[in-house]
């Protein structure tokens, strides 16, 4: 059954309406796109709107399934290398996996609190040029031009929504607190979205974010003075124990160790507070 994506650029949202299925619902512009490349669950037990849509096509929709394992390693490529996050590049995707933009069309809404033929005297003039004339004076800023896509799958609204993403000049990127997709709509430089923080419900992504990144900074300042001891002191003991072979081999050993915590907290995988627990264990252990 035939659902619609419309997007409004002056105000940043979007409209997914499936009447048949009694759906009218309102997003951030990009936002429902980002949310269904970002689910961590069974695509088939989310609640998001795009299941919900197609609930009579769940046997296809899979983490797995090809369309959406395709799509993901396109954003993934897009955003490790931003020269490649072009219209053309899409369009080109889109050619190998043998899908094309649905048909779209443009809305026009007009305030029609004050008949425009109001605004003019109207004596002499045809009822297309008063129309016409009452128009050309009247405040627009209440008027909208939308764009409506018309979809019959998932597939089709993904497309739609990058596609439109991508005409709009908006970027996508993940999230440096959440590692979810997400579209940032007022700054291009953005590395936080507007969800609820995972590590603090109450408290945004951009809220949380930037005092966690605070917070760690000054954790991983006092575990890089940590490290700098621990690392002059076993340098030293190898200098001045040439001869015995173990103190080189502990040394080596401990500055891989000290990589590969640096790649694990860079990574999300280990934070500083563990780190820095680590360095006071191998410290003892020396």
């Amino acid at each position: 059954m035939a659902f619609t994506i419309e997007f409004d650029d002056i105000k940043l949202t979007e409209r997914i309406s499936n009447p048949y299925k009694g759906i009218n619902e309102v997003y951030s512009l990009g936002m429902s796109f980002a949310d269904f490349f970002s689910i961590k669950e069974e695509l088939k037990k989310s609640e998001h709107i795009y299941i919900r849509l197609v609930d009579d096509m769940l046997d296809r929709i899979t983490q797995d399934s090809y369309f959406y394992a395709k799509m993901r390693e396109f954003l993934e490529l897009c955003i490790k290398d931003t020269s490649l996050y072009t219209l053309d590049n899409f369009l080109f995707f889109l050619h190998m996996q043998g899908l094309s933009i649905p048909e779209h069309y443009l809305q026009f809404y007009i305030d029609t609190e004050t008949p425009v033929e109001d605004l003019v005297t109207t004596e002499n003039l045809s009822p297309l040029e008063a129309a016409i004339r009452g128009f050309a004076k009247s405040d627009k800023s209440k008027n909208a031009i939308t764009s409506v896509y018309t979809c019959n799958s998932i597939e089709d609204v993904c497309v739609a929504s990058l596609y439109h993403i991508l005409r709009q000049d908006l970027v996508i990127k993940k999230c440096n607190n959440c590692n979810k997709y997400f579209v940032p709509l007022l700054r291009s430089d953005a590395i936080y979205c507007d969800r609820l923080s995972p590590h603090n419900p109450y408290k945004t992504c951009k809220e949380d974010g930037s005092q966690r990144t605070f917070e760690n900074k000054l954790k991983m300042d006092d575990a890089e003075k940590l490290r700098r001891k621990i690392y002059q002191a076993k340098q030293m003991r190898v200098i001045r124990n040439p001869d015995i072979a173990f103190y080189k081999e502990n040394f080596e050993t401990w500055k891989a160790d000290v990589a590969r915590w640096k790649t694990d907290i860079k990574n999300g995988q280990r934070t500083s507070e563990e780190f820095i627990q680590w360095l006071n264990e191998s410290n003892k252990r020396q």
